[in-house]
């Protein structure tokens, strides 16, 4: 989550305002419409498609591939934003499917994993701290990659290497810990064997 939000909370929406005003020349207002694929695009496939996914698929499998899609994202956006000048169909739009439906796919199951199987006392410090690691993630992440990252076309660079990492870390992300029992199991198929009952 600190990685994510090293990438998505902060550092993109910083970097590609830079770009889209600086190399396209847009306007605050225009950067700011611009933005809509990006986040129109995030919540129809965070909303619509990622639950169904999780159904069927392994949340760790959905955070690989989601990170992976949203870093490839990033370096078809490194690739332009280094060459400058161009459009934004060309520029912004074309990486921003990939960074979106990437993002859509990577944020549920990440979330579903940190916070999954927690007792309810312990649910706001969770979430808390689920929260805190995305915050410092955006924050330090940001101050890096301005300090470390002379151009847009390296922030984006950057960020698709994070993102590639997260990838990869994510096959040690726990099973989902309130996933169902298997049935065959005595006394875990949902109802309570005879010696496990409570009283």
């Amino acid at each position: 989550m600190l990685l994510a939000g090293g990438c998505f909370q902060v550092p993109m929406w910083y970097f590609l305002t830079l770009y889209m005003q600086d190399g396209l020349g847009y306007s605050a207002l225009e950067t700011g419409l611009g933005f809509l694929p990006h986040t129109l695009l995030t919540m129809l496939v965070g909303l619509q498609v990622t639950p169904r996914l999780m159904r069927r698929a392994d949340d760790r499998v959905l955070v690989a591939a989601g990170s992976a899609v949203a870093a490839a994202g990033f370096l078809w956006q490194s690739a332009v934003a280094a060459d400058g000048g161009g459009t934004y169909a060309g520029d912004v739009l074309g990486p921003a499917v990939l960074v979106s439906v990437g993002g859509g796919l990577l944020n549920t199951p990440l979330t579903t994993t940190v916070t999954a199987g927690v007792a309810g006392a312990d649910a706001g410090a969770a979430s808390g701290l689920l929260n805190t690691a995305k915050q410092v993630g955006g924050a330090v992440g940001l101050a890096v990659l301005a300090a470390a990252t002379g151009t847009h076309g390296a922030a984006f660079l950057a960020m698709a290497v994070m993102l590639g990492v997260v990838a990869a870390a994510s096959r040690a992300l726990p099973a989902r810990r309130d996933a169902p029992p298997p049935p065959d199991v005595p006394g875990r198929s949902g109802q309570p064997s005879a010696g496990s009952r409570r009283y």
